[in-house]
């Protein structure tokens, strides 16, 4: 843009090129070319300050082909560009310098020292701040770093002035114009360019500073001054002289201000660390004063625990010690019983009377052939009985198991015929488990409530089993847990297996694999199905959440999240690895007994055709017909209620089931059977 003056007919021009200040590290200045190019990509003039070296001050050819380096950059980014230097030893000064040889309004730079770039930086090249503050106030300046622009200068061109001499306006002269052009001063700044490139710069033209200008005292910038006599230059000498000394002085002061500033600055930043660092070792203290506090009471606590430990341990071991004792006292107990009265509650029957009971082995009462023999139901003295046909090499092991294991869920043995190797056992007329799930009789089905409480008693049986006694069932399955008129379930051809450890490899039978039984069973009582793959069906039925597809219509409407709880439990009876089965005491037994409670309020409401309140036959007194309180048994094996047999005997001497004579009138205890009609009356009240 040129504009000229009415009273001096002088012309304002404005030089609108974009210029790029570039350094001797042509990959380190690249960025910021690459951001002028994309930023402006117009006519480029590249501009650089050429550090003469102490032993060869023209090495010039290598600066050119720098520079020549950079235009090749723009030509192949289809921007016309040319080069500018001058030679000086400090880049800031020469950098300014050329802003104001050129009468630069746009320039692009590096802005930093270390080139690395982080959000939010400032300048923090030295250069970058002297161009910043001494720049002349109309030139613009983007400030960039690795290609990120972080600070832009801004210009006003109010403070721009440029008169172009006479002799390059058309149709006047230098001598016209009353101006003329002064060169650079000799040793301070060495500028070249051909004289198009002079013309092309608008490099005879001049700033007209107005008071509180910016600049470089000293500048060998091109002016344009009016003429003087010899007088008056050497008066104009002097002036500019002292206008350099006090811009010197006002630069100095300016830096000592500046300097102090910063000194003042690190004093503030001095007292904020040390009073960060007083609060961090205040809070440091105080967390070291707690940290001790709790570690004291941690200690004390350890103490505490310690004793604590130790008294249990102590406590532990007198329980231990008493429930040894009690065991050795009970054990005496039985032991000296049965030497003193022999096998009070086993009596001894012959073969005939075996063969009058089951009519000579009818095939027709023949309940169950299994391979340690054959089970017959039978009659004998008026009383239904299951007599075991048993091989002689079992024959002795099960009566001895059966005879000291009497609990209300285990099948009562009532005698023995040593002649024919027989155990009778009471009889169950409800059948085995696998009968009442396999019948086709809707009648027979067991309702969700009674299932409950076989796997309950079946629980407590086992139990009972290997913590009293060591015994292992070895056999467990539906056909072996019997049901008696109340449906309460009691196991049958049990310790037929002695307790060895647990191997997955050899299969050999434990009180592991009595549990893996035992959620077969559960699984059994659930579906109602087939022991075939129960276990992955429950898993697959219970990933899906389909659980009520698999649960045995049957039994009636299961609460499903007793049915869930139940289903769960199987499967971790029926875990692969045995040492991740559940203990049946302290386990298995609690949810059960809790189901149990559940089933009985259930009940308390419900009653269905399976489930009589009617008493066990041998719970029945034969001479009073009424539940025994007092059960002893009488020398004919025959069990009486207490208080009925010794009216009997006052005035008899015979069997009042047999009217045999008595070989004596003593009566003992039937303790065990004392104890199953408590249960029974507890559990229908």
């Amino acid at each position: 843009m040129m504009e000229v003056s009415d009273g001096q007919s002088t012309a304002r021009v404005v030089n609108d090129r974009v210029y790029v200040a570039v350094g001797r590290d042509v990959q380190e200045s690249k960025s910021t070319l690459d951001w002028a190019l994309v930023n402006f990509g117009d006519h480029f003039r590249i501009i650089h300050v050429h550090q003469p070296h102490q032993l060869n001050p023209s090495p010039r050819q290598g600066m050119e082909s720098i520079l020549d380096e950079y235009i090749h950059i723009c030509s192949q980014a289809e921007v016309p560009a040319k080069k500018r230097y001058v030679e000086m030893q400090d880049i800031g000064k020469g950098i300014v310098e050329l802003i104001e040889q050129h009468a630069i309004t746009k320039l692009v730079m590096g802005a930093a020292a270390d080139r690395r770039y982080f959000e939010g930086m400032g300048l923090t090249s030295m250069k970058a701040k002297f161009v910043n503050q001494h720049a002349h106030p109309s030139c613009r300046v983007w400030f960039v770093c690795n290609g990120h622009l972080i600070y832009k200068r801004e210009g006003d061109l109010n403070t721009f002035d440029m008169d172009i001499t006479p002799s390059i306006l058309p149709g006047s002269s230098a001598v016209d114009s009353g101006l003329q052009t002064r060169s650079p001063s000799a040793g301070s700044v060495h500028s070249r360019s051909n004289s198009s490139e002079v013309e092309d710069d608008l490099s005879l033209v001049q700033y007209e500073r107005g008071e509180g200008s910016n600049h470089i005292a000293g500048s060998n910038s091109v002016r344009a001054y009016e003429g003087y006599s010899q007088n008056q230059s050497y008066t104009g000498m002097e002036g500019s002289y002292s206008e350099d000394l006090y811009e010197q002085l006002d630069q100095a002061m300016k830096e000592a201000a500046h300097a102090k500033q910063e000194a003042l600055d690190e004093l503030i930043r001095r007292q904020k660390a040390e009073k960060t660092a007083n609060e961090a070792t205040r809070k440091l203290i105080a967390l070291e004063n707690v940290y001790n506090d709790e570690l004291r009471w941690r200690i004390d606590l350890e103490g505490l625990l310690a004793q604590e430990k130790e008294a249990f341990e102590v406590l532990k071991k007198q329980h231990e010690e008493l429930q040894m004792l009690n065991e050795e006292l009970l054990a005496n107990q039985t032991s000296e019983a049965s030497s003193a009265h022999g096998q009070e509650l086993i009596s001894e029957f012959s073969f005939s009377e075996l063969q009058e009971a089951t009519e000579s082995f009818d095939p027709s009462l023949m309940i169950e052939e299994g391979e340690y023999g054959s089970t017959y139901k039978g009659s004998l003295h008026h009383t239904q009985v299951a007599i075991k046909m048993l091989h002689l090499s079992n024959y002795h092991h099960e009566v001895q198991v059966a005879t000291k294991s009497r609990h209300p869920n285990l099948v009562s043995l009532i005698g023995v015929c040593p002649d024919a190797s027989a155990a009778i056992y009471e009889y169950l007329p409800n059948g085995s488990l696998e009968d009442q799930l396999s019948a086709r009789d809707s009648s027979n089905h067991l309702s969700w409530q009674t299932r409950i409480h076989i796997c309950a008693d079946t629980c407590a049986a086992l139990i009972f089993l290997h913590s009293c006694y060591g015994i292992l069932h070895g056999n467990l399955k539906p056909g072996n847990i019997h049901l008696d008129s109340n449906f309460v379930a009691k196991l049958t051809n049990f310790g037929l297996h002695s307790a060895l450890s647990y191997s997955t490899t050899t299969g050999e039978v434990s009180f592991a694999s009595d549990v893996y039984s035992f959620g077969n069973v559960l699984l059994r009582l659930l579906t109602g199905r087939s022991a075939l793959n129960l276990d992955e069906m429950m898993q697959n039925a219970l990933d899906l959440g389909n659980l009520n597809a698999v649960l045995d219509p049957a039994a009636g409407h299961w609460p499903f999240e007793l049915a869930k709880e139940l289903a769960h439990l199987a499967l971790r009876c029926c875990d692969i690895n045995s040492n991740n089965r559940p203990c049946l005491r302290s386990h298995v037994r609690p949810v059960l007994e809790s189901m149990r409670t559940h089933c009985e309020a259930s009940l308390s409401s419900q009653s269905g055709p399976e489930e009589p309140v009617q008493p066990p036959q041998h719970f029945i007194c034969p001479i009073s017909h009424e539940i025994m309180q007092d059960p002893h048994v009488a020398a004919d094996g025959f069990t009486y209620e207490g208080e009925a047999i010794r009216i009997w005997l006052s005035g008899h001497d015979s069997s009042p089931m047999t009217n045999l004579q008595l070989s004596n009138c003593e009566l003992f205890p039937n303790q065990t059977l004392r104890s199953m009609i408590q249960e029974w009356q507890q559990r229908n009240q």
